[in-house]
């Protein structure tokens, strides 16, 4: 998808400096966490709270090919959030498994959504989300 590189390569570069350097699983989860929130509150007034939570199963869901362990944050703790169980399944994971969970599913909840409203709004929510990390023309850092 178009931009999927340059997402890939701007959560991981958040995820480590929201968790902080050396961070164990518990903080990878937590940063991660504090990630996906940031994105869903400027998400549900435009797709809302349904189509927040369809497109982080559907995140979750499409993530589990690389990590079948993700099966089980699909199905707790649905009354905490959507992703919530995300946090749960990352805990328990070694770090570098953890971190790459972490940004398989941020990855894949803005391909999903760009799937769904196109990749230029999409691109225009995550500069809105975040301004500083996603400046950068999307379509000229794809091939990186």
């Amino acid at each position: 998808m178009t931009g999927d590189n340059m997402r890939r390569q701007v959560f991981r570069r958040m995820l480590a400096r929201e968790a902080g350097t050396g961070a164990g699983p518990p903080a990878i989860a937590a940063a991660s966490h504090r990630l996906y929130e940031h994105f869903a509150r400027k998400l549900t007034p435009v797709i809302g709270d349904a189509g927040v939570a369809a497109i982080c199963a559907r995140s979750l869901h499409l993530a589990q090919r690389d990590f079948p362990w993700l099966a089980t944050a699909r199905g707790s703790n649905q009354g905490e959030g959507p992703c919530a169980g995300l946090q749960q399944s990352l805990e328990h994971q070694q770090p570098d498994v953890a971190s790459a969970a972490a940004v398989a599913v941020l990855t894949t909840v803005g391909d999903v959504l760009a799937s769904f409203i196109g990749e230029s709004l999409t691109t225009r929510l995550l500069r809105e989300a975040w301004p500083d990390d996603f400046a950068g023309d999307t379509a000229g850092e794809t091939n990186r």
